[in-house]
């Protein structure tokens, strides 16, 4: 083979390996809307369409509009293309796409981004459901939509502080309902909705008065719930705490009393030679026992109890007091 055929031969192979990259299909772009993809009419918004490549050239069109058309170059992986003093007519689905040097052909087109422009449409209302076929931990917002009943509407929660809806739902309904599962207390904050035409022109609503929910126990599991300690509960369970210890020293300083005054008085009575019967003997030391022993319950005494409770131990019952009955008999 000459050196002739042989270069031939190379060039080709390179001219094919550089068509065959030229026409691989390029990733899908994604794009995004900031601050949000739920705008008010007169605002701006900035679509940001982003790619895995660099000095590429992105194009942003318009569904059902095949006269919008917006097209730049990047030397960065990304382009933005800004909206501003939104109308009504600007709402509807966007999608972008790009290429870069090296391709001949635009990409896949990104996903559509619905774009809504609020304020077209009476206002809808939110409320919380009362149903009681929630289930427990869950909380369902129900956002109420005026004069619908036959057209396809888009709804959508949305929550101050988050750029994107919650959820969305569509249907042909006056009023549709979003259910907050495993509520805990981040999920509390200020809502509202907002509906919109399923079809062109995609004319959206005013947004509902806010409605704030408030969440004051945070769910460690599924069915739990923890509680808030705060200083007073501290407090209380502390002086509790104290007050059953105290009560049970007293407790046990009335029973080793009684102990310690069992044994002096059998001494005392079986010098004396006493004639009462055994009987009646032993019914006075369970009378003693009675008397010396406080009733003790489960309930947990409050610190206001402890001064009472010592109070109550009678003062008659000292082993000098009971001696002094022996030395009598």
């Amino acid at each position: 083979m000459s050196s002739e055929s042989l270069w031939l031969l190379c060039l080709g192979l390179c001219l094919g390996r550089a068509d065959q990259g030229s026409n691989e299909t390029l990733p899908r772009p994604s794009l995004c809307a900031w601050p949000s993809s739920l705008v008010e009419v007169g605002s701006s918004v900035i679509l940001l369409c982003r790619a895995g490549f660099q000095n590429a050239t992105f194009v942003l069109r318009k569904l059902l509009d095949p006269g919008f058309k917006r097209e730049r170059s990047s030397a960065e992986t990304k382009a933005e293309f800004p909206l501003a003093g939104l109308r009504p007519e600007d709402a509807g689905g966007y999608s972008c796409a790009y290429k870069t040097a090296a391709a001949r052909q635009w990409s896949e087109p990104s996903r559509h981004l619905q774009l809504v422009v609020t304020g077209s449409l009476p206002a809808p209302s939110l409320l919380v459901s009362t149903d009681p076929e929630v289930a427990p931990g869950h909380r369902t917002l129900r956002c109420l939509i005026p004069n619908n009943g036959t057209e396809c509407i888009v709804t959508a929660l949305l929550k101050t502080g988050i750029p994107d809806p919650l959820q969305v739902k569509e249907g042909r309904e006056n009023q549709m309902d979003f259910t907050l599962r495993n509520v805990t207390s981040k999920d509390g904050g200020k809502y509202s909705c907002v509906y919109y035409q399923c079809h062109w022109p995609h004319l959206g609503s005013a947004r509902s008065g806010s409605l704030e929910m408030q969440v004051t126990d945070e769910s460690d599991g599924p069915g739990a719930r923890a509680t808030k300690t705060g200083p007073g509960n501290i407090l209380v369970a502390t002086f509790s705490g104290l007050a059953i210890v105290s009560l049970f020293f007293c407790v046990f300083l009335v029973i080793w009393c009684t102990g310690q005054d069992s044994p002096g008085g059998d001494s005392t009575q079986s010098s004396s030679h006493s004639t009462f019967p055994k009987q009646e003997t032993s019914a006075d030391f369970s009378h003693l026992g009675k008397t010396a022993v406080p009733e003790v319950t489960c309930v947990e005494p409050s610190a206001e109890d402890i001064p009472s409770e010592v109070a109550s131990v009678p003062a008659d019952v000292t082993p000098g007091s009971q001696e002094g009955a022996v030395r009598e008999v």
